[in-house]
């Protein structure tokens, strides 16, 4: 198998980088900061490991770069989508920014994706969508609305590749609290996770082909209570 994981520099793109290279499992990782993922590459140098600068903002270039890695991994299986911003209290250029990663971005490398397995006869899509997918935000509308985007893109890709048989399996990976340098500004966590326990319960859900997976376990139980409860009673949480 062999996989690429679009930004891998901290946080859980990291930890997944870290997790399936001291496997041996022959990855691309990308991301904005190249030294940082230089140290994971040095830091596994029995696992073969292609580093690439890659800002999904530009998302003409990350797809360009998704041909590169095409060829000189001589194929690969796996695409995990990561790469993400959120900010606290987010002004107008910030919301439009998480848009254009969250949304923009993200499309962009899925689309390419799905279009390179379809060719290829099949594959897996993973997206790191959120918990934030299951409903709006008074703090933070853009981040909330740009994850579910993510979710729903996934669900339609999901019904698209089972409609017309293209054998490609999506996987909407949705983290609670994670503790990440993204997170690091909220406050009242709970049930924090660590990136390294993220990253194992991410494979095992990744090798399982689940459809959607809650980051941890646990949080499926806030995602049925998430479901069910008034707009009225979020806006007091949310």
């Amino acid at each position: 198998m062999k996989i690429v994981i679009i930004g891998a520099t901290t946080g859980i793109g990291r930890s997944l980088a870290e997790l399936y290279a001291s496997k041996g499992i022959e990855m691309a990782i990308t991301g904005r900061r190249i030294a940082l993922l230089e140290e994971i590459k040095q830091t596994y140098p029995q696992t073969k490991i292609h580093v690439r600068s890659m800002d999904v903002i530009n998302y003409e270039e990350s797809r360009n770069i998704m041909d590169e890695l095409s060829l000189e991994l001589g194929g690969f299986d796996v695409v995990i989508i990561n790469a993400g911003v959120g900010f606290p209290k987010a002004t107008f250029i910030q919301e439009i920014e998480t848009v254009h990663i969250n949304v923009r971005g993200f499309l962009a490398l899925a689309h390419w994706s799905y279009q390179y397995f379809q060719q290829k006869g099949g594959g897996q899509i993973v997206g790191i969508s959120s918990l934030a997918s299951l409903s709006g935000s008074a703090y933070s509308p853009e981040y909330h609305a740009s994850k579910a985007f993510m979710a729903n893109y996934m669900s339609g890709l999901r019904m698209r590749s089972t409609k017309y048989k293209h054998g490609i399996a999506i996987t909407d990976i949705r983290p609670g609290f994670v503790d990440t340098p993204m997170t690091k500004q909220n406050k009242g966590m709970f049930w924090v996770s660590s990136p390294e326990k993220a990253a194992i319960q991410i494979k095992d859900a990744i090798d399982s082909k689940k459809k959607v997976a809650y980051i941890t376990k646990r949080y499926v139980l806030i995602a049925l209570i998430l479901k069910m409860i008034p707009e009225w009673l979020l806006e007091k949480v949310f």
